[in-house]
This record gives C-alpha cells, sequence and structure tokens, in this order.
C-alpha cells in the first residue's frame, strides 16, 4: 500500500514539472508560440491530467480519512456497547441475588430460631465426601453442629469453624444422618447421605406405608435440626430386598449443586426429653422412680 501511493505521488510531481516547463516556453509575442506551435496545447492537456490527478488523490485522501474516522466511531460504539452488556450482566446478576437474598431474609423471619444468611466461598465436593466452606463463624455466633438451611430446606450441619469460616457437611455426604418422618403418615426413619444428589431413608420397616411421592421432613429428635424442614421427595422404594427394612431413595429439596447463599441457625433446637416419645416406658420410668 505504501509503494503504490509513493508511486503515485511520484506520478503528480512528474506530471506537475512537465507543465511548468512547458508553459515556460509559451511567448506572449505575437500570435504564436514559443518554440514548438503545439506547446500551449500539450501544455493544457498536462495541467488538465495534473488537475484530474490531484483531485483523484485528494478524493482518495478524503476517503481514506472518512474510513479511519467511521473506523473509530465503531470502535467507540463497540466499546459503548460493550460497556452496556456488561452493566446489563451485572444488574441482572444483582436482581436474582437480591431476589435469592430476599427468600433467604423472608424464610429467616418465618422461624422461631435466629439465623445468619452466609455466602459459599468454596466446595469440596467428592464421591464420599462433600462439604461446602461458607463466609460466617465463632465471631457471628456459629457453633459445631449447628443447622444450615435455605428456605427450600435442609443443607446439611456445622462440622468445623473458626472466627471468620464455617465448614458444613452436606445432607448428600454419606456419614450425613437427620432423623426424618414421612409427613403424610409419620413414618420415621434415618435419612443418610448417598453421594452427590442422592439421599437414602433408611430403617423403615417393610409394613410401613411409603410412596412415591411423599414429602421427608426432620422429626427434630436428633437435636440438630428443628423439626418441619423439608429434606426431600420420595423418588423409589424398594420392599424386594433382603432384611426387614426396606431400602427407600430421596431426592433432595435443595439444589445443593447450585447454592450460593445459605442461613446458618444460630439458636439450637430445644432439648427432646425421650420419655415424652414413648409413654409407656415413661410410666415405667416414674414408677421404678416411686418404687426408690
Amino acid at each position: 500500500m505504501g509503494k503504490s501511493w509513493k508511486s503515485l505521488f511520484l506520478a503528480a510531481v512528474l506530471l506537475v514539472t512537465m507543465a511548468f516547463v512547458l508553459l515556460s516556453l509559451w511567448s506572449p509575442r505575437g500570435r504564436g508560440y514559443g518554440p514548438g506551435g503545439g506547446s500551449l496545447e500539450a501544455s493544457g492537456y498536462a495541467a488538465t491530467a495534473v488537475s484530474r490527478l490531484a483531485g483523484a488523490v485528494e478524493s482518495v485522501w478524503r476517503a481514506y480519512f472518512s474510513l479511519v474516522s467511521v473506523s473509530a466511531e465503531n470502535e467507540r460504539l463497540r466499546s459503548a456497547l460493550a460497556r452496556q452488556n456488561r452493566l446489563i450482566t451485572e444488574l441482572d446478576e444483582a436482581k436474582v441475588e437480591n431476589s435469592r437474598l430476599r427468600r433467604l431474609l423472608d424464610y429467616k423471619g418465618r422461624t422461631a430460631s435466629r439465623g445468619i444468611a452466609a455466602r459459599v466461598l468454596a466446595w469440596e465436593p467428592g464421591p464420599f465426601y462433600q462439604s461446602i466452606v461458607v463466609g460466617a463463624g465463632t465471631d457471628d455466633g456459629v457453633y459445631l453442629e449447628a443447622a444450615c438451611v435455605t428456605e427450600a430446606g435442609v443443607v446439611g450441619r456445622v462440622t468445623e469453624v473458626s472466627p471468620g469460616f464455617s465448614k458444613v457437611l452436606l445432607v448428600t455426604d454419606l456419614s450425613s444422618g437427620v432423623d426424618a418422618f414421612i409427613s403424610r403418615n409419620r413414618v420415621n426413619g434415618l435419612l443418610t447421605g448417598a453421594g452427590p444428589g442422592k439421599l437414602s431413608l433408611e430403617y423403615v420397616r417393610k409394613a410401613e406405608d411409603v410412596r412415591l411421592g411423599d414429602a421427608a421432613v426432620s422429626s427434630g429428635l436428633d437435636g440438630i435440626f428443628p423439626a418441619g424442614l423439608s429434606l426431600g421427595t420420595v423418588t423409589f422404594v424398594d420392599k424386594m430386598s433382603m432384611g426387614f427394612f426396606m431400602h427407600a431413595e430421596i431426592s433432595p429439596s435443595v439444589d445443593l449443586a447450585t447454592l450460593e447463599e445459605v442461613l446458618i441457625l444460630l439458636d439450637p433446637p430445644s432439648p427432646l426429653d425421650w420419655r415424652e416419645l414413648a409413654p409407656d416406658v415413661r410410666a415405667l420410668y416414674e414408677k421404678k422412680a416411686r418404687r426408690n
């Protein structure tokens, strides 16, 4: 591109020089010209060619600068559009986050226990051990074995805590256990973790009535989770397996793979008197106490 412009410029200079040389040969005396009668005609053609060439060069330069200006304007508009798109994305994210936090705070207002909202900072997912790290600790009132929930249901329990952070063992972890009821008929069992996205209801006799679609809720008997928190929905029941107990699979109420904020309950459930759960045993206990 640079060489072509140089060639064009040299040609223009050469034509202008030729025009001036021819014009300098014109003689004002008489009707004729200086040496050669066709000098004026030739110089006229040369001047016309130079004028056209100069006009063409000027047009090219104007077009070039116009394109440069348009390109700069396009780049400015592209940058402005990118900024607007980023702003729209940020606003959308803020809207979604505000919606999540509003639901969490609304749920907090409906619970009898105090709670603190905490952001999920890190994941420790695995085939057997599943936990998260959240941004709240002892400085915020968090204690070991504190229940961790969302408005959708149970998330897990605190297993490690420092002044500013806590580790929460998810309910899907193989070592997790929550005492549970089938909401429809109060059939009791132990809800254990069965890996990512899976729960299992254990120690339920085959004679009990457990159906697909039944809701499982926390019983409150474990002293960690308040009663009535959603745990999940029964998705599979097998009463043909060996042993006394059925096998029931539960789909968790909370999508643990997409957690961003959680609510840690700061008030442990009121201790339960096991004798209240077994009136007959309580009667025997009181009778024995009277004898003593």
